[in-house]
């Protein structure tokens, strides 16, 4: 056999192995996908009632990516015009409106805030900073629609969970550059360092000692890291822990589950906002 046969039948191989790994991935996804989408049913089945007593509308944005948005508005009086801007959780990769709909509601009702729920692009199709980029357009749309919905905008704050969560430290972070003064962050067992080496630096552990805890392991969450930003990890729009002032970091609560892989880096952001001088309050739960 020549040299470019040889050359051609090991470039063969290699071809073949490429695809079959692409294949097997696509299928491993695929799995995943169908069963956190059965586990988020069998939740929802059994979960608590549907909250009432409120309004709720589902629209799009005019933004490129025709953005969906799900609006829950108090009906009582003494609603005041606050609005908060919800991003569901999902490892940036998974989840939808209806995921946290619940949530949204119970908001809406007990704190009498508008809340606008954001179907953010996902990854691996959409990548970072897709998801990014639609929280920004959410954000500017509450500020252009502020009078259509009865929204002050001088009350507005941000919120979510684990992925989620990170949105809203990243658009809280974000905020005095794009004009908008935001007031508060609610962070729901929040993903705020994606970065493993400064994760290490840091003397971070839970990602370690949590490898296999039911809602969320520690293979799974490298996984949504790969699908949403593979290369910069480090950037301060993918962990927002990094960042060297927190930008316009606002009032923070920030929820935090005990045995979570996530549990090390919300402690710590908790800390580093103290020391900048930011106002926060961390409540850390005994369950994942």
């Amino acid at each position: 056999m020549s040299r470019e046969q040889m050359s051609s039948a090991s470039t063969g191989r290699w071809i073949s192995q490429r695809d079959a790994f692409a294949k097997e991935n696509v299928e491993w996804e695929k799995q995943y996908r169908e069963t956190m989408r059965e586990a988020k049913l069998r939740a929802q089945k059994h979960g608590t009632p549907i909250v009432e007593g409120l309004k709720v509308d589902d629209l799009s944005t005019y933004s490129p990516s025709r953005l969906k948005l799900r609006i829950y508005k108090p009906v009582s009086p003494e609603a005041n015009g606050a609005v908060m801007i919800y991003f569901h959780g999902g490892g940036w990769a998974l989840g939808d409106l209806e995921g946290e709909d619940n949530i949204c509601r119970v908001l809406c009702v007990q704190a009498m805030l508008n809340v606008v729920s954001v179907d953010y692009r996902l990854a691996p199709e959409n990548p970072h900073p897709a998801a990014i980029e639609d929280a920004i357009t959410a954000l500017r749309w509450v500020c252009q629609n502020n009078l259509t919905h009865g929204f002050d905008k001088s009350k507005i704050y941000v919120g979510g969970t684990s992925a989620g969560a990170n949105l809203a430290a990243v658009l809280s972070q974000l905020s005095p550059t794009l004009g908008v003064d935001i007031r508060g962050q609610l962070l729901r067992s929040p993903v705020l360092c994606s970065s493993e080496l400064h994760y290490q630096r840091m003397g971070l552990k839970s990602m370690e000692h949590f490898v296999d805890t039911p809602i969320l392991d520690q293979c799974s969450m490298k996984q949504f890291i790969e699908w949403y930003q593979p290369y910069d990890r480090a950037d301060p729009t993918v962990s927002p822990l990094l960042s060297r002032d927190l930008g316009g970091s606002p009032p923070s609560i920030i929820m935090i589950c005990g045995r979570d892989p996530l549990r090390d880096e919300a402690l710590a952001y908790a800390d580093k906002l103290e020391e900048r001088g930011y106002i926060s309050s961390s409540k850390m739960c005994a369950f994942n």
